[in-house]
């Protein structure tokens, strides 16, 4: 049975926290009030960027798996940024997805709360797998002689084990304090109360600091890259050959790629932060419904980029993406082709055999 906000709020309720449960109210009313048109449209947006997220995400998992060239360092960290947007896709978008449909809040108080713990979770995930990557950059560019010893595979895969363990606890001690996550209307999820004190302003730390550390790590790691091509252009010019240690080209790609992945990231997350943030300092929810679904499309977009990113900057990947596609249009013209000629049980059996492999 659906729980529903119920219309009047007791007198024990404080007056700010009444002030914000009357605040939602009018978005109920709008969310139900939709057009068809609208409910199609914003129903479609939302499909599709589950779909995108997990296809996409389990498309990178598989190419990883297959091509052990691929098994490298950085795409550990790729592969742990996949597993959190697979699984924001699979656990917190559905919900999102069966309200916009229906008109109405449509999930019980126990998947209100996993929903709202699982967002602040995997987001975490998401940026401190971030931070962790711009580190490894950092040492791999700035101080190389330390990055063999630091970053080896098996302390990297800790390294990210402890960054899931440790985004796991991000939310308890806002549980722990006694809060819980409240359903929002506008942005269709369950979101933490909007009331400003310690536990729920705690979560905000965690985006700052891992935000200063990427953009001071990255910012050394390019200007430490144009000096060092700076100095190369200089020595190709004096005819001087130098002991100077090289960055290779691969590095410096897969530096790029996994930076634009940050921007990506950043995109997305800063806008729902300052909305975020309006919120605190208004002490109500006063924005548009249109802004607040547009914040929940934004957390649901970043799911979506990273395997577009690799695509696009890496050649590997790239690679392996049109093997994959023309895997499956071959594959799809020799059964059509066979199964004209040859109907037999058989031979569709072998066919099934030879494009599954």
């Amino acid at each position: 049975m659906t729980s529903q906000t119920p219309s009047t709020v007791p007198s024990t309720v404080p007056s700010t926290l009444s002030s914000v449960l009357s605040s939602l109210k009018k978005y109920e009313y709008l969310l139900a009030s939709r057009s068809n048109t609208l409910v199609a449209l914003e129903t479609s947006v939302c499909a599709c960027f589950i779909i995108a997220a997990l296809l996409g995400n389990f498309l990178v998992l598989w190419i990883v798996y297959k091509n052990r060239n691929l098994r490298t360092i950085p795409n550990q960290f790729v592969v742990s940024l996949a597993l959190a947007d697979i699984l924001m896709a699979a656990i917190c978008a559905p919900p999102c997805l069966s309200v916009l449909i229906s008109g109405r809040r449509t999930f019980g108080e126990f998947v209100c709360q996993l929903q709202g713990f699982a967002i602040a979770s995997l987001a975490c995930v998401s940026l401190l797998t971030m931070t962790l990557v711009a580190v490894n950059r950092y040492f791999l560019i700035v101080r190389p002689q330390q990055y063999q010893r630091l970053f080896t595979p098996k302390k990297t895969k800790i390294m990210i084990v402890a960054v899931w363990i440790f985004s796991c606890c991000e939310p308890l001690p806002y549980l722990l304090s006694g809060h819980r996550y409240q359903y929002h209307a506008g942005k269709v999820f369950c979101f933490q109360v909007l009331e400003v004190d310690f536990f729920t302003l705690l979560g905000y730390v965690y985006v700052v600091v891992p935000i200063f550390v990427l953009t001071s790590c990255y910012y050394t790691v390019f200007k430490m890259l144009r000096e060092h091509q700076a100095r190369i252009r200089s020595l190709r010019k004096s005819n001087n050959k130098s002991s100077t240690r090289r960055v290779s080209i691969e590095d410096i790609n897969v530096t790029r790629t996994l930076f634009l992945t940050v921007c990506g990231f950043l995109i997305c997350w800063i806008p729902i932060s300052i909305v975020d943030f309006i919120g605190f300092g208004q002490g109500t929810w006063e924005l548009s419904r249109q802004v607040y679904l547009m914040y929940t499309f934004l957390g649901q977009l970043s799911t979506t980029l990273n395997p577009f990113i690799y695509g696009v900057m890496n050649k590997t990947f790239r690679d392996e993406y049109k093997v994959m596609l023309c895997s499956c249009n071959l594959c799809s013209r020799k059964r059509n082709e066979t199964l004209d000629s040859d109907s037999s049980q058989q031979t569709r059996i072998n066919l099934r055999q030879e494009c599954c492999m």
